[in-house]
C-alpha cells in the first residue's frame, strides 16, 4: 500500500479510521470517502488500468478494528478475532456471489481481493442518493405509479438473487440507490452482519430491525428464511415511505401488532394528501407485511401478480425526481420550510370597531356635562334621567346607585323641612315612586348588560333639593314628558262657597333607556386552561370547545378537525 499526491477530494466527509486521499490500492487510487456503515467503509477511487471512476468497499467493522500504524485493519480486542473471522469470509463470500449476477437493479463486482487483514470489492460508482435521503426531499408521500417503477427495478433483482439460490436479507431504504438517471439498485447483502450476528450493534442495525421479518430474528430451524423474507422487508419498506418513519419492528408486532394497516395508512394519505393507491396494490402491500411467513406471497411472482405489476417502459432513462414532479423538494429548502410557507395564516379574529366598543367612551360623552348646564331646572319632584353614556369602570353603576340614594335622603328632607310647600304629602307620594323606580334601574340592570353596565347620569344633588323646596310652576313644566293624572274630586264646606279649580299634579315619565349593542368576546380556552398541566390540558381544551360560544374559535376548529381526522384512521 503506497500514496501517492492527493488529487482534489470529492467528499467531505472524514472518518478517523478511514484510508488518507491518495491511497493506492494496487491500481486503484482513493479519492474521499464516500459512506460509513457497521461493518464497511465506501471511498471513490479511480481506476488508472481501465482510466474510469470506481467505488471501492472495504471490510472495517468499526465496533471490533480499528486502522493501524501501516494502514492494516487491526482486532482490538483478542477475544473478538473469531467474530472478525466469520465477517471477513461472509464479506468475501457476498463479493463472490455479486460477481455471478448480471442485473441492470443489481450491484455488479468487478472484482475483489484480500489484503491488509482484510478484504476489498471494486464495484461501478454509481452517481445518486438512497431511497432513504430522497424521502426526505419529498414533500409528500410518493404516488402508486412512481412505487410501481421503483418496486419493478428491486423486484428485478431480488428475482436474480432467489434464482441463484441466494437471499438478500438486508433490503431497506438506505440499501436501495436511486441513480440520477437510470434503474435503482439494490446494495449490499448484509450477509457479513448476518454472519457476526450480535458482536456488532449500531443504530445502523436498529434502524434496520425495522424491516427484519420474524424468521431473521428467531433464529429457530423451524422458521425458514426464503424469498418471502426479502418481500417482507420490501413491503415495509413501502409502509415506511407513505408514514414517513420506519415500521413497528415484527418482534413487537409478534406480542402485539400495533403497526397501522397497511389499507388505512394508504386511506389516511389519501384524505390529507389527494394521492389514491389501488386495490391491487395495498392488497398486495398488506399480504407481504403479514408476520406469518406461511401468509405472503412465497415468491417474486407472486407478489408481482398479486400487485398486478407491469413492466415500465424506459427504465434506462428513469429520471427519480422528474418521475415525482411537485412532490420533490429542492436540496436546498427543507421540507419543514416549504410545509410552513405552503400553510395560509391562521384567521384572526376581527377588532371590533372603535364605536361599539364597550370599553372606550362614545364621542358624546365629554358634552354630558355641558348638556347638563344648559339644561333648564325642572319643578318635577324626580330627576329625568339623561342619555346613558358607556362606563368607565365595572364599578361606576354602584357610584350611580350611591348618588341616587344620596339625592333620595335630600329629595325626602327638603320635603319635609321645605317653605311653602302647598301639599308635601301629595309630593311625597309622587317622588317616592319615581326614586324607587330610578333606584330598581341602577341597583338591579338588565341580565343583558351585567357584564358591562351603563351607569345612569342623574342631576346634581343641590339641583334636586332645590327642585323639591321650589313650588311648581306651570309655565315650566315641558308638555311632551308629561301626563296629567285625574284629580281626586273631594267636597268640603270651604270649597263649596269658592270652587278654585286644584290644577292636576304632574308626573314625571322618566324616558326609555337607549341599550347599546354588546359584543360579548367569548373567553379563550387556552386561557381558561392556563392552570392546567401538559397532561390534563388537552382534556380541558377538548371541553372547553364543546361549548356552542366557542365552537368557531380558530383553536376549536383546529382541534375537532385533529379529533376527526384521529377517528377516521382508527375506523370511526
Amino acid at each position: 500500500m503506497t500514496a501517492s499526491p492527493s488529487p482534489t477530494p470529492v467528499s467531505l466527509m472524514t472518518h478517523v479510521d478511514a484510508l488518507p486521499v491518495g491511497t493506492r490500492l494496487a491500481e486503484f487510487e482513493v479519492l474521499g470517502l464516500l459512506g460509513v456503515g457497521g461493518f464497511g467503509m465506501v471511498y471513490q477511487a479511480f481506476d488508472h488500468s481501465l482510466q474510469r471512476p470506481v467505488a471501492i468497499k472495504e471490510f472495517m467493522p468499526a465496533t471490533l478494528a480499528c486502522r493501524g500504524a501501516d494502514g492494516a485493519v487491526v482486532v482490538r480486542d483478542p477475544a473478538d478475532q473469531a467474530a472478525f473471522q466469520v465477517g471477513l469470509q461472509s464479506f468475501v463470500a457476498e463479493a463472490r456471489l455479486l460477481a455471478q449476477f448480471d442485473h441492470p437493479s443489481l450491484v455488479k463486482v468487478f472484482r475483489y481481493w484480500e489484503a491488509h487483514q482484510t478484504a476489498y470489492m471494486v464495484m461501478p460508482l454509481y452517481r445518486g442518493i438512497t431511497l432513504q435521503a430522497a424521502r426526505s426531499q419529498m414533500r409528500s408521500p410518493p404516488t402508486e405509479a412512481w412505487l410501481r417503477k421503483v418496486l419493478w427495478a428491486v423486484l428485478g433483482a431480488l428475482k436474480t438473487l432467489h434464482q441463484g439460490r441466494a437471499v438478500h436479507r438486508d433490503v431497506s431504504p438506505d440499501n436501495i440507490f436511486l441513480q440520477d438517471i437510470g434503474p435503482p439498485v439494490l446494495l449490499d447483502l448484509g450477509a457479513a452482519r448476518h454472519a457476526m450476528g450480535g458482536k456488532t450493534q449500531d443504530l445502523t442495525d436498529a434502524f434496520k430491525l425495522s424491516y427484519a421479518p420474524l424468521e431473521q430474528h428467531a433464529g429457530a430451524p423451524d422458521m425458514r428464511q426464503g424469498p418471502w423474507t426479502d418481500l417482507y422487508a420490501l413491503a415495509a419498506v413501502v409502509h415506511g415511505l407513505l408514514c414517513n418513519k420506519p415500521p413497528l419492528p415484527a418482534t413487537f408486532r409478534a406480542v402485539r401488532d400495533r403497526l397501522p394497516p397497511f389499507a388505512r395508512v394508504a386511506r389516511t394519505v389519501q384524505e390529507q394528501f389527494g394521492l389514491g393507491y389501488s386495490q391491487p396494490f395495498v392488497q398486495a402491500i398488506s399480504q407481504a407485511l403479514a408476520i406469518d411467513a406461511r401468509d405472503r406471497p412465497q415468491s417474486v411472482g407472486a407478489l408481482v401478480q398479486l400487485m398486478a405489476l407491469e413492466t415500465p417502459n424506459g427504465m434506462s432513462r428513469f429520471d427519480w425526481r422528474a418521475e415525482l414532479g411537485p412532490i420533490w423538494a429542492p436540496p436546498g429548502l427543507s421540507v419543514s420550510r416549504l410545509a410552513a410557507r405552503a400553510e395560509p395564516p391562521s384567521p384572526q379574529p376581527p377588532a371590533p370597531a372603535p364605536r361599539n366598543d364597550p370599553t372606550q367612551p362614545l364621542a358624546a360623552a365629554p358634552r354630558r356635562r355641558e348638556l347638563a348646564a344648559q339644561r333648564p331646572a325642572v319643578s318635577a319632584p324626580a330627576p329625568a334621567a339623561a342619555v346613558a353614556a358607556p362606563a368607565r369602570s365595572g364599578l361606576s353603576w354602584r357610584v350611580g346607585a350611591g348618588v341616587v340614594a344620596v339625592a333620595i335622603v335630600a329629595l325626602l328632607l327638603g320635603l319635609m323641612l321645605g317653605r311653602g310647600a302647598r301639599a308635601p304629602e301629595t309630593r311625597l307620594a309622587q317622588a317616592a315612586p319615581a326614586a324607587a323606580e330610578i333606584v330598581q334601574r341602577v341597583v338591579s340592570p338588565p341580565a343583558a348588560t351585567l357584564a358591562e353596565p351603563v351607569p345612569v347620569s342623574v342631576a346634581p344633588v343641590q339641583q334636586v333639593a332645590a327642585a323639591a323646596r321650589a313650588p311648581m310652576s306651570p309655565e315650566l313644566r315641558p308638555s311632551p314628558v308629561v301626563k296629567r293624572a285625574t284629580p281626586k274630586k273631594t267636597a268640603t264646606p270651604a270649597d263649596a262657597t269658592s270652587p278654585a279649580p286644584v290644577p292636576p299634579p304632574l308626573v314625571a315619565v322618566t324616558p326609555e333607556r337607549v341599550e347599546l349593542p354588546q359584543r360579548v368576546k367569548p373567553p379563550d380556552p387556552l386561557a381558561l386552561c392556563a392552570d392546567s398541566n401538559f397532561v390534563t390540558r388537552p382534556m380541558c381544551i377538548f371541553r372547553q370547545c364543546q361549548k356552542p360560544e366557542m365552537a368557531k374559535l380558530p383553536l376549536c376548529v383546529e382541534n375537532n378537525a385533529r379529533l376527526q381526522n384521529s377517528r377516521r384512521a382508527d375506523g370511526f
